[in-house]
């Protein structure tokens, strides 16, 4: 049994999955004033607005880890795909 098994297909289905999440987080525009006292209670207002400010904040680092982690499924889908063909190349050229 090989020690490592890579599948090219999962990968790219990876990298697009990535994509959209990274691009609906940057599309998510909701503000801390958005939904202003549509809960009724006040505290859970406040609740809600603390909740908006700081989603903010986390969903900038949580873009920016999506978008590292999608770069480096790219740059290994990339060296895989180099490996796999030099492989096929390699195996076609002895065997003929």
């Amino acid at each position: 049994m090989p020690d490592l098994i890579v599948d090219g297909e999962a990968l790219r289905t990876s990298i697009d999955s990535l994509s959209r999440v990274r691009d609906e987080l940057g599309n998510q525009m909701s503000g801390r004033d958005e939904n202003h006292d549509i809960f009724g209670q006040r505290d859970l207002n406040r609740a809600m607005r603390d909740f908006a400010g700081d989603w903010k904040i986390h969903r900038q680092k949580i873009k920016d880890d999506v978008s590292k982690l999608h770069d480096k499924l790219v740059e290994m889908s990339e060296t895989w795909d180099e490996a796999d063909g030099e492989m096929a190349k390699s195996i076609s050229t002895e065997t003929v």
